[in-house]
């Protein structure tokens, strides 16, 4: 075996690991639910746990934790707007939909970056990325069951942090925010879940722990660190040994280990028409990937041969 294949292998291992402990997150959240830590809550302990993890790390390895300038106010709208009412989203979706269901729902966001891209920044798409938008409009109205109680709204909250997601996205990839060191960002980004999270639980009053058990507490304290900081560095490796496209294609085994996790351990239902469903949006993000992953191979097609003529020249 050569040494660039190993390395690809090493990659591959690392953002494979990083989607099944990711898919782990709507089981921890559903048990942690019945023990007697209402969602909202959830989200701000894991919150406040991350930024202080997140903080040691960056100071260990010396990366900044102070933003100044229009780089705090593009973290505070990212994190905030973007990653913060993402999680809020995503996770109540839950106490509607089978766990499978709700993430791969949530991944209509590569999607809906391409939708975006196009309406707001005229980007050009392939045949590859228009097949997957349509497979995501099929994905979701067969998991759409408007018979059954709380479905609907399930969808609509699953689906809405998929878009929340895909602006958190854009807004990262135009902003100087997608340089800043991870531990960094990390900490940046539970703050923004903290924010709102704590708004919508202090506005609700839903912030309640009394109701906490010592398996809760404890199953909280073993997601936090598996999630927030393993999790996140093996999407890291994955990326840097793999490339970004490599990661991004495994990172749909996430809703698979969700649906596995779901139906396993929660002992949840699927209906022909949600696995048809969840394989539909798996595919489509893969569609994405791949067709993103020949546009840039053209464009830098178009750079690299003017510059071999120009170099003959």
């Amino acid at each position: 075996m050569t040494v660039a294949r190993s390395i690809k292998l090493k990659g591959v291992l690392f953002s494979v690991l990083s989607a099944v402990i990711f898919g782990t997150s709507p089981i921890f959240f559903k048990t942690i639910v019945a023990t007697g830590i209402n969602t909202t809550t959830q989200v701000v302990l894991r919150s406040i746990v991350t930024m202080v993890l997140a903080g040691i790390l960056a100071r260990v390895n010396r990366q900044p934790i102070l933003l100044k300038g229009r780089l705090l106010v593009d973290a505070l709208l990212a994190f905030v707007a973007g990653q913060g009412l993402t999680a809020i989203l995503l996770n109540s979706s839950y106490a509607y939909l089978p766990a499978g269901m709700s993430t791969s729902l949530h991944f209509v966001y590569p999607s809906a970056v391409m939708i975006a891209c196009v309406v707001l920044f005229r980007e050009r798409v392939n045949l590859a990325k228009v097949a997957a938008l349509l497979l995501s409009v099929v994905a979701i109205a067969l998991m759409t069951d408007l018979t059954a109680k709380g479905q609907l709204t399930g969808v609509f909250l699953a689906v809405g942090s998929g878009f929340s997601y895909a602006f958190y996205i854009l807004y990262l990839e135009r902003t100087q925010l997608r340089d800043i060191p991870v531990w960094t960002f990390a900490f940046w980004g539970s703050l923004g879940c903290l924010v709102a999270a704590g708004g919508l639980g202090l506005s609700t009053n839903t912030l309640d722990v009394s109701g906490a058990t010592v398996k809760g507490l404890l199953l909280l304290a073993i997601m936090v660190p598996l999630q927030s900081v393993l999790a996140v560095r093996f999407f890291q490796l994955g990326v840097r040994y793999s490339g970004s496209t490599a990661a991004s294609l495994l990172s749909t085994m996430e809703p698979v280990t969700s649906a596995m996790l779901g139906m396993l351990i929660l002992h949840e239902s699927m209906s022909v028409n949600k696995f048809i469903g969840c394989g539909a949006i798996v595919l489509s993000v893969i569609l994405v990937v791949l067709g993103t992953g020949r546009s840039e191979k053209t464009v830098d097609s178009a750079v690299v041969e003017p510059a071999i003529e120009t170099a003959a020249e």
